[in-house]
Parts: structure tokens; C-alpha cells; sequence
């Protein structure tokens, strides 16, 4: 008979890279030919009329998430590691991307207001809640 608790050791172990692969799938078909990137739709929450300058950067950066989702997902899928340190390190890459972003952003756009965190926060939701 087999172990139940194998079983859900097995699942637990593909939940992370599942997520993170779903992810990668959900930011990257906004890349598509005629479709509006991901995190474009969020900066035009804010600000309607987007540069064309940021909406090439809101591009890219949705393509960046995409890869690093994509790349997690293929580590924490190919080691053990994947519900301890590793787990920790896609976290923490996660922050350190997020955090880096609104660092440099006002760097390469000095000119333009950006929302503050919970607004960011807010126009996300937003977005991900009318998806349908």
C-alpha cells in the first residue's frame, strides 16, 4: 500500500516550481504581440497616459520577471534543496529584484512621479482581480 505521506512530500515538493512556472506563464503571455504587459497595466493604474519611454522599461522588466520565474522554477523543480535554503534564496531574489526595481526607477526617470508602495500595492491588485 503506498505511503500517504510520500505522496504529499512528492506534491509539496513540485508546489514551489508549479507556482513559480505559473508565474512565468502569467507575466510571459502579456509579452505577446498586441497584448499590453503585465506590468504596464499596473503602471497605467497610476499614470493613464505611460510614456512611451516607461512602457518600453515596463516591458522589459515584465520580461526580466518572467525569466527569473522561470529560472526559479527550473532550480527549485532540479534539487533538493527546494523547501529550504534554496526556497529562502527565491524570497529573498524576489525582494532584492522588487526593492532594486524602485530603487532605480526614479534613477532612470527623474522626471516622472511614481506611486508609493501602497499605492503600487492597491493598482496590483487591481489588475490581477479583473484578470480574467
Amino acid at each position: 500500500m503506498p505511503d500517504p505521506l510520500a505522496w504529499v512530500g512528492s506534491a509539496a515538493r513540485f508546489a514551489a516550481p508549479l507556482v513559480l512556472l505559473w508565474l512565468a506563464v502569467f507575466f510571459g503571455r502579456s509579452l505577446r504581440p498586441g497584448a499590453t504587459p503585465l506590468i504596464e497595466r499596473i503602471a497605467r493604474q497610476s499614470t493613464p497616459a505611460l510614456p512611451e519611454a516607461l512602457r518600453r522599461y515596463t516591458r522589459r522588466l515584465t520580461a526580466l520577471w518572467c525569466v527569473y520565474f522561470m529560472v526559479a522554477a527550473a532550480l527549485t523543480a532540479t534539487t533538493s534543496l527546494a523547501t529550504g535554503p534554496l526556497s529562502l534564496a527565491v524570497w529573498a531574489g524576489s525582494v532584492v529584484l522588487f526593492v532594486g526595481e524602485r530603487w532605480l526607477r526614479p534613477q532612470l526617470f527623474p522626471g516622472e512621479v511614481f506611486p508609493g508602495l501602497a499605492q503600487q500595492v492597491r493598482d496590483t491588485w487591481s489588475v490581477w482581480r479583473t484578470k480574467a
